[in-house]
């Protein structure tokens, strides 16, 4: 019950601490000090940049998104932090690409040719010398950076780090559909959910202090691969990485749990406090929880957050959660 309820109060910090900027400025001075001097002080030490010199200058730009997403947190800039974390993921994810993926540096020199000849498109189409740009920018080759799923998977393939599947699928795709796109789930962010009033300044949909997070755990994720399993740092970078990313809300989960905050009906608050009271008490006496038990919470639990209990869209979810309530042990059915 202690351990039980610990937990809980864990849960509830973190509710409150959502919008609070990490605090960890000695350690952090460290680990930006020491992945400073992973990055050379001339770009390119070679005529050809190699994979491994254009990874630490990748690092370098993460150093930079870090320090800027912090600073937009810190001025209570909830849109500009996550698309800054948004672009420190995606600078990571690029830097390990060189690392881990075979040619990568070619790769990297047909998108810088692609990139370059697109800005100079309107420029050349006016001048009359598109064809002449064509033909200068052929040596270059054809062939770009893959998309960031397909990079995320090539690194994945040749061993790169664990935690990278959950970058995109977890990150970067829900920062993307929430902030970056014009799709409808990010012009919704402009309406209230429940009395459907627009405003001009968006509803959160990501806490700044995630956002800080993220930015900091790729400082540490990209320092990890770069300084290798015998750089006397490499402990230090990735405990900084394990322990920022451990604490990051995903922006789906801080949704939901603002959907949540928004739709509870306080009259039922009180009911649903007799209702945990109960199957405390008898939780302490030793006797089992019983199915009415378990269906009488998922009921109070549907008033509490304003729930239809006829609505399509909340009976599958009902079920689902008397389910997985049922499997616990010490339930009797």
């Amino acid at each position: 019950m202690n351990n039980a309820m610990r937990g809980v109060g864990r849960f509830i910090w973190r509710l409150i601490c959502l919008n609070i900027t990490s605090f960890d400025p000695l350690r952090r001075r460290r680990v930006r000090s020491v992945a400073k001097r992973l990055v050379p002080a001339k770009a390119w030490a070679t005529k050809e940049p190699t994979a491994d010199e254009i990874a630490r200058l990748a690092l370098l730009r993460v150093l930079f998104l870090q320090r800027e997403t912090r600073r937009a947190a810190r001025h209570l800039e909830g849109e500009a932090s996550a698309m800054l974390a948004r672009a420190a993921i995606d600078t990571a994810i690029s830097g390990l690409f060189c690392l881990y993926v075979p040619g990568a540096e070619q790769l990297f020199e047909g998108e810088t040719s692609k990139r370059t000849k697109r800005l100079l498109a309107g420029v050349a189409g006016a001048a009359g010398m598109a064809g002449v740009m064509d033909d200068a920018f052929t040596q270059f080759g054809s062939r770009g950076l893959p998309r960031v799923t397909s990079m995320v998977e090539q690194i994945r393939a040749n061993g790169g780090a664990a935690g990278i599947g959950s970058l995109h699928a977890d990150f970067y795709d829900q920062i993307s559909t929430l902030y970056i796109h014009g799709g409808p789930l990010g012009l919704i962010r402009h309406v209230h959910p429940r009395t459907e009033a627009t405003r001009e300044r968006p509803y959160p949909a990501w806490s700044r202090r995630s956002a800080v997070h993220i930015s900091d755990a790729m400082v540490g994720l990209l320092a990890t691969a770069i300084a290798g399993d015998g750089h006397p740092d490499s402990a230090l970078f990735q405990t900084y990485e394990q322990t920022h990313f451990r604490v990051t809300w995903k922006p789906l989960a801080f949704v939901t749990r603002g959907l949540m905050l928004t739709s509870v009906n306080y009259r039922y608050l009180p009911d649903m406090i007799r209702v945990v009271r109960h199957l405390v008490a008898k939780q302490k006496a030793g006797e089992p929880l019983t199915k009415a038990d378990i269906e009488e919470v998922v009921a109070k639990l549907g008033l509490l957050l304003s729930l239809d209990p006829d609505d399509q869209t909340f009976v599958p979810l009902a079920d689902s959660f008397l389910t997985e309530l049922l499997a616990i042990p010490g339930v009797d059915n």
